[in-house]
């Protein structure tokens, strides 16, 4: 029998009109046109339809492809108790980059977590970065903290070499050019309160109702530790009260160098007892003058003519003036004796006494320096208006404790840090 010519075909066009039903004994022949066919319609069709390259807007994000769903987010969600979305950069680059010509390249938030929580375990590196490129000051930062009513910035370190915070900056100019490692501003204070007050930089500036307030507990150490090897430890200014104050006790292991008036109540020496320095003090007071009154003594012997000339320093008449002298006779009555010559060219006389005998004399005048004509201290004043009523101290004049000066200013400065 001669071969049956092939009549069926493969055709990708309009689909054809519906053909009746199969007859139950179709041909293989006919079986593999129909399935070859149908896979061809599919490949092409498939091939002629565009992959998905937009996230649907306010729709899922499309992992592989591009997402731009114009001013509405996509989004990627998840309800798993693991990472939401992991990425692993095995080379140096970096794992997620977020770019923003205007808005926020990357925001983070988490109602009950950390909204961004940064780790690495390689000592010269940071758990969390930030830098601002602008090359001219507009008020920006690398990083800003808002804590609302919560801390702004909480750092804490478990390091004795480390710091829990620690500012550079590396401005190399000159004085306040050279800008503070650190400004902190509080209690409505501006940088206007801190520009220009002084004329050296500064490792740290601070600004509010009170500057800087340092507390450390009970036996752990100093409040405020101020080391230098070259200016000042602690330096402190004001322009209308103490640059610095001390409620309570006050310790110098050193010198104290005062330009100006030392304000006391008393003062004293103290030092290890001289017959008993192991086990007790001895104490001498101030002597007091309403004056600012020079003290100086010394003791002559007199001539054959029974007088003396006491000589004194070159700067005596330019320190002092208003002239007193106290004359006493040693080993027997000077009836006679007396001062035979004031104070002139820096030396005064004596005469009235034996020959040969001794006589302690003292001499006393008051400041008449630059600084001290400039600063005469007042002997009386009126207590200014905020300060009547109270007192510098009120229990050992029978008030309560809370009427005194100190205590009132104290409260007030309690109050205003709260």
């Amino acid at each position: 029998m001669a071969a049956e010519p092939l009549t069926e075909a493969i055709v990708v066009s309009d689909p054809a009109p519906e053909a009746p039903p199969a007859e139950p004994n179709r041909s293989r022949r006919s079986i593999l046109g129909a399935g070859l066919a149908g896979l061809a319609g599919l490949v092409l069709g498939s091939l002629g339809r565009p992959a998905p390259t937009d996230a649907a807007a306010g729709g899922s994000l499309i992992m592989g492809a591009a997402n731009s769903a114009g001013t509405t987010n996509t989004d990627l969600a998840t309800n798993s108790t693991g990472t939401a979305l992991y990425v692993h950069q095995n080379g140096t680059g970096t794992a997620v980059r977020g770019i923003a010509n205007n808005g926020i390249a990357g925001f983070f938030t988490s109602s009950n977590g950390s909204g961004v929580s940064g780790v690495v375990a390689n000592n010269t590196k940071y758990g969390v970065y930030g830098a601002n490129d602008a090359l001219t000051y507009g008020g920006g930062a690398a990083i800003r903290a808002a804590g609302e009513q919560n801390h702004g910035l909480v750092a804490t370190t478990a390091s004795g070499s480390a710091y829990a915070i620690r500012a550079t900056n590396t401005n190399a100019g000159i004085g306040f050019s050279s800008g503070p490692g650190i400004r902190v501003l509080s209690g409505g204070g501006t940088d206007a309160d801190i520009d220009g007050v002084g004329e050296q930089p500064a490792a740290g500036e601070f600004c509010g109702a009170i500057g800087v307030m340092a507390v450390a507990s009970p036996g752990d150490g100093n409040g405020v530790s101020g080391y230098s090897n070259s200016g000042f430890g602690v330096y402190g200014y004001s322009t209308s009260n103490y640059a610095i104050y001390s409620d309570g006790n006050a310790g110098v292991n050193g010198d104290l160098n005062v330009v100006g008036n030392v304000t006391k109540s008393g003062g004293s020496f103290k030092i290890d007892h001289p017959l008993d320095p192991a086990n007790k003090f001895l104490y001498h007071s101030f002597v007091e003058s309403p004056d600012m009154k020079n003290v100086y003594d010394g003791v002559v012997t007199l001539d054959a003519k029974g007088e003396a000339t006491v000589t004194l320093p070159d700067w005596f008449e330019t320190l002092n003036r208003d002239f007193r002298y106290q004359l006493t006779a040693i080993g027997q009555a000077a009836p006679d004796l007396h001062v035979k010559a004031e104070v002139k060219g820096n030396a005064f006389s004596i005469a009235g006494g034996a020959a040969g005998k001794r006589i302690s004399w003292l001499l006393t005048g008051i400041r008449q320096d630059a600084w001290a004509n400039a600063h005469r201290i007042p002997v009386e004043e009126e207590k200014p208006a905020t300060e009547r009523g109270l007192y510098l101290h009120p229990t050992e004049l029978g008030k309560p404790a809370a009427k005194g000066i100190d205590a009132v200013r104290n409260a007030a400065m309690k109050a205003g840090h709260k």
